[in-house]
This record gives structure tokens, sequence and C-alpha cells, in this order.
């Protein structure tokens, strides 16, 4: 299990991810031009809801462990992809 003060940092950069993609200030400017960006709407549609998830699991003590596997994804994995629901191993690198 991942200490208190790991999954704190974790949840505030999860956070903080899922506001700057949903930037209503952004969005209504981009709607506004007609150009909702690709990059919004596949952030929106594919990456809030997984971060959204990972939220989640904090919450309820299972973040950072393999879906398939169940074993803990490597810390270094969850800091650059603080979503992933996969370790390296079961991703097949």
């Amino acid at each position: 299990m991942f200490n208190k003060d790991y999954l704190q940092k974790q949840k505030i950069k999860i956070q903080s991810m899922i506001d700057k993609y949903n930037d209503l200030e952004r969005i209504k400017g981009e709607l506004e031009n007609g150009d909702l960006s690709d990059y919004t709407k596949q952030k929106q549609r594919i990456l809030v809801p997984k971060l959204t998830k990972a939220l989640h699991k904090i919450h309820v003590g299972n973040y950072g462990y393999c879906e398939k596997c169940n074993h803990k994804i490597e810390l270094q994995r969850l800091e650059i992809v603080p979503a992933a629901e996969h370790c390296i191993e079961c991703m097949g690198l």
C-alpha cells in the first residue's frame, strides 16, 4: 500500500489535471470560436474519466494496483501516468 503523503500528492496532481482539462473558460472560448480542439475533446472523452476513476481508487484504497494482475504499478509509471491502470509487465512493454 502507498503511504498517505504519496496518495495525497497523487490526489492533488490528478485533480489538477482534471481541472485543467475541464477549464470552462478555455472550453467556452474554443466553442465561441467554433474551434473546440481535438486535443480538448480527446482529453475530456478519454483522460478525464480515467483520472476520475483514479481519484475514486485513491478514495476506496486500491489506487496503484494493476487491474490485470493486481500487483503494484511501478512508482515511476504512476508519476508519469497517474491514471495508469496496468503495470508495465501487463502492458507488454
